[in-house]
């Protein structure tokens, strides 16, 4: 559920040091829509200009516009999640922002994502959550300017009325790195 003030805390199953905060901190606007802002526990305000917002179980997310040392990146949205497919169905949305200024060139996101399966139990960290869906999305992020192109693999596990209860993030199919719920709190 996204509603400012709420929290999920998550722990790294391989180290207890390593640890993963989300807090919904405010919210943004942009053409007309309201996206949440999510900050990392403890961290300052930045102001920073991307968000999330879901609608009818499809989320999106925002980048923002930025301009930075006379560089401008432009705004645009993209799919993240889309949490009505059957399992095993498959969704694609793609989103290029426009780089001026100093530099000049794209950044281009593809986001293909499915979904991996649903559940009635799930048990993370000795407590049981129910109604789970489990979903992917492959991030390909491709930079024109340094002919760079990088490929995130995000799994994500939401509980319904809990929200994320597990995420693995996959970098470049190698170096990965997961979480589970520990504790949340929901306004």
């Amino acid at each position: 559920p996204l509603k400012i003030g709420n929290q999920w805390n998550l722990l790294n199953p391989q180290n207890d040091a390593d640890k993963m905060d989300y807090f919904v901190h405010k919210t943004l606007a942009h053409d007309g829509k309201t996206y949440f802002q999510f900050k990392a526990v403890g961290m300052e305000d930045e102001e920073l200009t991307y968000g999330i917002r879901e609608d009818d179980g499809i989320f999106y997310e925002l980048h923002g516009a930025i301009s930075h040392i006379g560089t401008t990146i432009s705004a645009g949205t993209i799919i993240s999640l889309n949490l009505n497919l059957n399992v095993g169905q498959v969704w694609k949305d793609e989103m290029t922002l426009n780089v001026t200024g100093s530099s000049t060139g794209t950044f281009r996101h593809i986001n293909e994502g499915k979904s991996l399966d649903k559940v009635d139990n799930v048990t993370i960290k000795g407590k049981n959550y129910k109604n789970v869906i489990k979903t992917e999305t492959k991030k390909t992020l491709s930079n024109s300017i340094s002919n760079y192109t990088t490929v995130i693999t995000y799994e994500i596990w939401l509980s319904k009325g809990v929200g994320i209860i597990f995420e693995k993030t996959t970098y470049d199919d190698s170096d990965q790195v997961s979480y589970g719920l520990v504790d949340y709190v929901l306004k």
